[in-house]
Protein backbone atom coordinates (compact mmCIF):
# COMPACT_ATOMS: atom_id res chain seq x y z
CA UNK A 1 0.00 0.00 0.00
CA UNK A 2 3.00 2.42 0.96
CA UNK A 3 4.57 1.72 -2.42
CA UNK A 4 1.10 2.19 -4.49
CA UNK A 5 0.80 5.54 -2.66
CA UNK A 6 4.26 6.76 -3.31
CA UNK A 7 4.17 6.19 -7.04
CA UNK A 8 1.06 7.94 -7.14
CA UNK A 9 2.70 10.97 -5.67
CA UNK A 10 0.29 10.92 -2.26
CA UNK A 11 3.58 10.18 -0.09
CA UNK A 12 7.25 10.37 -0.09
CA UNK A 13 9.83 8.14 1.62
CA UNK A 14 12.54 10.00 3.60
CA UNK A 15 15.97 8.77 4.01
CA UNK A 16 14.93 7.09 7.18
CA UNK A 17 11.79 5.32 5.44
CA UNK A 18 9.85 7.55 7.07
CA UNK A 19 6.20 8.75 5.35
CA UNK A 20 5.05 12.12 4.69
CA UNK A 21 2.76 13.27 2.41
CA UNK A 22 3.70 15.63 -0.82
CA UNK A 23 1.52 18.37 -1.54
CA UNK A 24 -0.55 16.52 -4.15
CA UNK A 25 -1.37 13.85 -0.94
CA UNK A 26 -2.06 16.71 1.60
CA UNK A 27 -4.40 18.14 -0.99
CA UNK A 28 -5.86 14.61 -1.27
CA UNK A 29 -6.30 14.44 2.37
CA UNK A 30 -7.29 17.68 3.10
CA UNK A 31 -10.85 16.40 0.10
CA UNK A 32 -11.09 13.77 1.93
CA UNK A 33 -11.32 15.15 5.43
CA UNK A 34 -13.47 18.07 4.18
CA UNK A 35 -15.85 15.69 2.74
CA UNK A 36 -16.31 14.31 5.59
CA UNK A 37 -17.35 17.20 7.44
CA UNK A 38 -19.64 18.51 5.42
CA UNK A 39 -21.21 15.35 5.51
CA UNK A 40 -21.57 15.33 9.00
CA UNK A 41 -22.97 18.99 9.08
CA UNK A 42 -25.61 17.76 6.73
CA UNK A 43 -26.53 15.19 8.61
CA UNK A 44 -27.11 17.18 11.62
CA UNK A 45 -28.55 20.12 9.51
CA UNK A 46 -30.70 18.65 7.21
CA UNK A 47 -31.60 15.27 7.79
CA UNK A 48 -31.60 15.88 11.97
CA UNK A 49 -28.78 13.52 13.00
CA UNK A 50 -27.74 14.00 16.73
CA UNK A 51 -24.39 15.87 16.32
CA UNK A 52 -22.47 13.06 18.21
CA UNK A 53 -24.21 10.22 16.03
CA UNK A 54 -22.65 11.41 12.58
CA UNK A 55 -19.24 9.72 11.99
CA UNK A 56 -20.10 6.54 11.03
CA UNK A 57 -22.74 7.66 8.58
CA UNK A 58 -20.16 10.69 7.20
CA UNK A 59 -17.63 7.85 6.63
CA UNK A 60 -20.13 6.11 3.94
CA UNK A 61 -20.92 9.57 2.32
CA UNK A 62 -17.93 10.80 2.00
CA UNK A 63 -15.56 8.40 -0.52
CA UNK A 64 -19.58 8.38 -2.68
CA UNK A 65 -19.64 12.04 -2.75
CA UNK A 66 -18.45 13.46 -5.85
CA UNK A 67 -16.79 17.30 -6.35
CA UNK A 68 -20.40 18.28 -7.68
CA UNK A 69 -22.55 17.10 -4.46
CA UNK A 70 -19.58 18.81 -2.30
CA UNK A 71 -20.22 22.19 -3.95
CA UNK A 72 -24.21 21.51 -3.82
CA UNK A 73 -23.79 20.58 0.01
CA UNK A 74 -21.52 23.59 0.57
CA UNK A 75 -24.20 25.66 -0.94
CA UNK A 76 -27.12 24.56 1.17
CA UNK A 77 -25.07 24.62 4.23
CA UNK A 78 -23.93 28.18 3.66
CA UNK A 79 -20.49 27.42 3.63
CA UNK A 80 -19.69 26.15 6.83
CA UNK A 81 -16.50 26.91 9.03
CA UNK A 82 -16.21 23.69 10.98
CA UNK A 83 -18.28 20.24 11.29
CA UNK A 84 -20.29 19.25 14.24
CA UNK A 85 -18.03 18.96 16.93
CA UNK A 86 -16.24 22.15 16.15
CA UNK A 87 -13.12 21.25 13.95
CA UNK A 88 -12.55 23.82 11.29
CA UNK A 89 -12.48 22.79 7.97
CA UNK A 90 -9.19 22.15 5.85
CA UNK A 91 -7.79 25.44 5.03
CA UNK A 92 -9.87 27.39 7.50
CA UNK A 93 -8.10 28.75 10.25
CA UNK A 94 -9.79 27.68 13.38
CA UNK A 95 -9.98 29.99 16.79
CA UNK A 96 -7.22 29.76 19.81
CA UNK A 97 -8.85 26.64 21.60
CA UNK A 98 -7.14 25.14 24.98
CA UNK A 99 -7.80 21.82 26.88
CA UNK A 100 -10.36 22.44 29.31
CA UNK A 101 -8.22 20.95 32.34
CA UNK A 102 -5.81 24.55 31.50
CA UNK A 103 -9.55 26.46 33.00
CA UNK A 104 -8.68 27.61 36.37
CA UNK A 105 -11.78 27.21 38.93
CA UNK A 106 -14.11 30.25 38.52
CA UNK A 107 -13.55 31.55 35.35
CA UNK A 108 -16.30 30.59 32.38
CA UNK A 109 -15.43 29.16 28.91
CA UNK A 110 -17.26 28.18 25.83
CA UNK A 111 -16.74 24.67 24.36
CA UNK A 112 -15.27 25.18 21.44
CA UNK A 113 -14.28 21.37 19.61
CA UNK A 114 -14.08 18.14 20.80
CA UNK A 115 -9.92 17.31 18.33
CA UNK A 116 -10.85 14.08 15.86
CA UNK A 117 -9.06 11.68 18.20
CA UNK A 118 -11.27 11.99 21.09
CA UNK A 119 -14.44 12.25 18.53
CA UNK A 120 -14.23 8.92 17.45
CA UNK A 121 -14.47 7.19 20.59
CA UNK A 122 -17.13 5.01 21.43
CA UNK A 123 -19.83 6.52 23.13
CA UNK A 124 -17.62 9.50 24.54
CA UNK A 125 -19.93 12.40 22.44
CA UNK A 126 -23.07 10.51 23.44
CA UNK A 127 -22.05 10.87 27.04
CA UNK A 128 -20.71 14.18 26.60
CA UNK A 129 -24.24 15.53 25.31
CA UNK A 130 -25.77 13.71 27.91
CA UNK A 131 -24.13 15.89 30.44
CA UNK A 132 -25.39 19.17 27.99
CA UNK A 133 -21.66 19.63 26.77
CA UNK A 134 -21.63 20.24 23.06
CA UNK A 135 -19.76 22.64 21.10
CA UNK A 136 -21.17 26.58 21.77
CA UNK A 137 -21.82 25.78 24.83
CA UNK A 138 -20.76 28.27 27.85
CA UNK A 139 -19.82 26.26 31.04
CA UNK A 140 -18.08 27.69 34.64
CA UNK A 141 -15.29 25.79 36.09
CA UNK A 142 -16.76 25.26 39.72
CA UNK A 143 -13.64 22.50 41.15
CA UNK A 144 -10.66 21.03 39.11
CA UNK A 145 -7.97 18.84 40.17
CA UNK A 146 -5.99 16.94 37.98
CA UNK A 147 -7.22 13.16 37.45
CA UNK A 148 -10.01 13.45 39.06
CA UNK A 149 -13.71 13.64 38.24
CA UNK A 150 -14.29 17.68 37.38
CA UNK A 151 -17.61 20.42 38.68
CA UNK A 152 -18.90 22.45 35.76
CA UNK A 153 -22.06 24.54 35.94
CA UNK A 154 -23.94 24.43 32.78
CA UNK A 155 -27.31 26.13 31.98
CA UNK A 156 -27.23 27.02 35.67
CA UNK A 157 -26.95 23.46 36.89
CA UNK A 158 -23.92 21.69 38.33
CA UNK A 159 -22.74 18.74 36.74
CA UNK A 160 -19.58 16.23 37.90
CA UNK A 161 -18.12 15.08 34.95
CA UNK A 162 -15.05 12.23 33.98
CA UNK A 163 -11.80 13.29 34.10
CA UNK A 164 -10.91 12.97 31.26
CA UNK A 165 -12.91 15.37 29.63
CA UNK A 166 -10.18 17.78 30.85
CA UNK A 167 -8.20 16.76 27.84
CA UNK A 168 -10.71 15.61 25.70
CA UNK A 169 -12.55 19.03 25.50
CA UNK A 170 -11.38 22.46 24.22
CA UNK A 171 -12.10 25.27 25.05
CA UNK A 172 -12.31 28.98 23.75
CA UNK A 173 -9.46 30.31 25.07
Amino acid sequence: MVHRLEREGLIALDERKEVHLTKTGKRHADSIVRRHRLAERFLVEVLGFEWWKTHEEAERLEHAMSAEMEQRIQNVLGDPQTCPHGNPMPGVTGRPTKPLERVLPGATATIERIPDQFEHEPGFLEYLDSQGLRPGVELAVVDLRHGEPIRVRVDGAERTIRADCGQKVWVRA
